[in-house]
């Protein structure tokens, strides 16, 4: 943020501030979300879930809504933070609102990722690789129409990807486009992909890790 500030232009420092609020969020879904059964481990209170009457599904939304307040806060002292350094970004309701639902896009997402991480456990310690290479194939500091397009294949399946091209277009134009909306509508079927399969996935890897006792193993 601070060495697109010495370029001297606003719209590429708003730009980059967009994407990386964005990822920020992805960032504490995916620690809050996708690693809650690493996250309770680590806290002691994965023995209680794992013998409570509640569903992992139930347990990884509850999660999800307090990283929701959490996000909350911390966002707003980012932009404190940022102003105060001088660099701003044009809020407007529908900035405000997409920092919103953002979230709910995301949980989907990290609920996919939290299916993966109980299935295979050593995708959970890779935690933070992925969230920084789902940053940068998402255009989280530079747009990905200058990525190859072998790159973008894969950039155009990830969840993040919209939501930063979203901010950015909503920051230069201040309205909601066709284009927009036309991206929200992608948005939204890529993300209840991600949450179909991450369902199906943890309610048969919940099965199975019952079945064959390697809740120990955690």
């Amino acid at each position: 943020m601070f060495t697109s500030k010495l370029f001297g232009k606003i719209d590429f420092s708003e730009s980059i501030l967009i994407g990386t609020l964005l990822w920020y969020r992805l960032n504490q879904y995916f620690w809050g979300v996708g690693d809650g059964f690493g996250e309770e481990r680590a806290e002691g209170t994965l023995t209680s879930i794992i013998i409570s009457p509640i569903s992992l599904l139930k347990f990884l939304f509850s999660k999800s809504i307090d990283t929701f307040f959490a996000n909350v806060y911390l966002t707003i002292f980012t932009l404190i933070f940022f102003m105060i350094s001088g660099i701003t970004i044009k809020m407007s309701i529908w900035i405000f609102l997409l920092l919103l639902i953002s979230g709910m896009y995301i949980t989907f997402f990290s609920i996919f990722f939290a299916a993966l991480a109980l299935w295979k456990k050593k995708i959970g310690s890779m935690n933070y690789a992925v969230q920084y290479f789902v940053g940068l194939l998402s255009g989280m500091t530079s747009s990905i129409e200058y990525y190859p397009i072998y790159i973008k294949m894969i950039s155009y399946i990830i969840p993040l990807t919209y939501l930063i091209s979203l901010g950015r277009n909503i920051i230069k134009k201040g309205i909601i486009g066709k284009e927009d909306i036309f991206l929200l509508i992608v948005l939204t079927i890529i993300s209840l992909i991600y949450l179909i399969i991450g369902i199906l996935m943890l309610n048969k890897v919940e099965r199975y890790t019952r079945e064959k006792g390697e809740w120990e193993s955690w």
